[in-house]
């Protein structure tokens, strides 16, 4: 039986409806404690978008860990904990971490906001001194918060199964005596409008709308403002090392800017041009190593599961290898971000994106209608793409799949920049058939690069002295075991492409985007 809430106005106050509660049940026990609530989500708002709210409850005696439902506000666990979670991994509860791993995922939980409560207890007791039903009456504190902003106090009921009489006759009273209102609204949400924090997810929104009256300078300022937006707002993140997503979504943001940067042809200055190419790259280069690391401490459970467990302790020494040069990469990344290199390439790239227009007969593509532009780049892609992959045979090297496989990413990029000017239900379609073979194509190409790294680690770590020859072994049959994935996959390679490069799928590529040049007046 979920709680029933209640606003309280501002006017009245919460000691006075405690205190006529009180006087309308004389056979009552009475509480008061001071709450300290600290609300958790992931820096993409994933509880909230999943309709949950969780955090800690502090009263100075005990910490309580609590997860609910965000639209009615049912309880689903209070757990005891002694610290603050980061992870789901450090919930106890099996059922409750299940829950928040489905959500979450790998992202870790951060201070969404936080509030004092002065929460005052009312327990309305029968002849025998048995609970008929709780009443808390709320008043809330939020630090930095003034008077003007303060939120309402609530009355919660909460209901004690087998007692549905008692219900119905307080709740009729604190509707129709005290005249108290029903709230609907989650206090996370009160809360975060005081304070003015908006639960939106902080990933790329590749979707964004573009008028197709823009021309492509104004089009390409949109996309790279929103990309530069979404570095900067991981780039504390990943400095903090609060999880491995803040690096990742930052470099998939640096990938699309790169990408977009080459893609769209005739956009800046050649000097412009080749300062921002060369930095960005420089940039890709210096965050590359500490993600690599990430994602193989990421991997280190599906390692040793593939491993027979005789061997798997054999296998610490490595991650401890892992983990070593983990902390000493981070530190470079960071001190490359401490750089005056790197100030001066944001704070020039900010300046570019300012400039309303630009005025150089290099740039003549920045006042052609970017819907034009963009679709004449796309269809070349994706030619280059069936040439690529219709060129790739059994025996080709795998350096021949690795160059098809970026062409994709670039060709999946620009869609995805420019999907509005595509009819929605076709251009998700035709972005899913890539996304097919784009799969078996990253599969492939990580396969190949964690066959050969893992082989340098071993060496490495021979060469400082670090392993014995059972983790040698280990590490052996863990390579040996991506060999063989990496077969397999590349056996499915074919199959994957004739179905994307199928007769039907091409005539349905084609019409899309020579359709579109069609219509703009642009070459087919």
């Amino acid at each position: 039986m979920r709680r029933i809430q209640f606003a309280i106005k501002h006017n009245i106050g919460t000691k006075y409806i405690f205190e006529l509660l009180a006087k309308e049940y004389p056979r009552n026990e009475k509480h008061q404690v001071r709450i300290h609530r600290q609300y958790l989500d992931s820096f993409d708002w994933r509880m909230h978008q999943n309709s949950y709210v969780c955090g800690t409850d502090d009263n100075d005696a005990v910490k309580n860990f609590f997860l609910e439902k965000s639209e009615t506000g049912e309880c689903v666990y209070t757990l005891p904990l002694s610290e603050t979670p980061k992870f789901s991994q450090d919930i106890p509860h099996a059922k409750c971490r299940r829950l928040l791993e489905g959500i979450l995922e790998i992202r870790a939980l951060i201070g969404a906001a936080s509030v004092t409560i002065r929460q005052r207890q009312l327990l309305i007791l029968d002849n025998q001194h048995k609970t008929l039903i709780r009443l808390h009456v709320e008043s809330y504190t939020i630090p930095g918060c003034t008077g003007l902003q303060a939120i309402p106090g609530r009355l919660m009921v909460f209901p004690v199964r087998g007692y549905k009489k008692v219900l119905h006759g307080v709740v009729q009273y604190i509707s129709e005596q005290l005249r108290l209102s029903p709230v609907e609204t989650n206090l996370l949400d009160e809360i975060l409008v005081v304070i003015g924090k908006v639960p939106a997810p902080a990933a790329l929104d590749v979707t964004k709308k573009l008028s197709g009256s823009l021309n492509t300078w104004q089009a390409a300022q949109i996309l790279f403002s929103d990309l530069l937006n979404v570095m900067q707002a991981n780039e504390q993140g990943l400095r903090d090392a609060i999880d491995t997503e803040f690096l990742h979504d930052y470099r998939v943001a640096l990938r699309r800017t790169r990408s977009l940067l080459t893609q769209i042809k005739h956009l800046f200055p050649s000097k412009e041009l080749e300062y921002f190419k060369q930095e960005f790259y420089w940039l890709g280069l210096i965050t590359s190593p500490t993600r690599d690391l990430d994602v193989y401490l990421l991997k280190f459970d599906n390692y040793d599961k593939v491993l027979p467990v005789a061997l798997r302790d054999d296998l610490v020494p490595f991650r401890q290898f892992l983990r070593r040069h983990w902390k000493a990469e981070h530190t470079r990344l960071c001190e490359a971000l401490n750089s005056k290199r790197y100030r001066k390439l944001i704070r020039e790239w900010k300046r570019i994106l300012q400039r309303r227009s630009i005025q150089s007969p290099q740039t003549f593509n920045a006042k052609n209608p970017a819907k034009q532009v963009a679709n004449q780049r796309i269809l070349k892609l994706y030619r280059k793409v069936l040439k690529e992959g219709g060129a790739i045979a059994p025996e080709s090297p795998d350096e021949d799949l690795h160059e098809l496989r970026k062409t994709c990413k670039k060709f999946r990029y620009l869609m995805e920049f420019f999907q509005s000017y595509y009819p929605s239900d076709q251009i998700k379609r035709l972005i899913k058939n890539l996304k097919m073979l784009q799969d078996n194509l990253g599969d492939f190409q990580d396969l190949c690069v964690q066959t050969q790294q893992l082989s340098d680690f071993a060496q490495q770590m021979q060469d400082e002295g670090l392993v014995d020859t059972k983790t040698i072994m280990a590490m052996g049959v863990l390579v040996q075991n991506l060999v063989t994935r990496k077969e397999t996959v590349r056996r499915h390679f074919s199959e994957r492409f004739k179905e994307f490069s199928s007769a039907e799928r091409v005539m349905e590529f084609k019409t899309a985007f020579s359709c579109a040049n069609t219509l703009e007046g642009a070459p087919a």
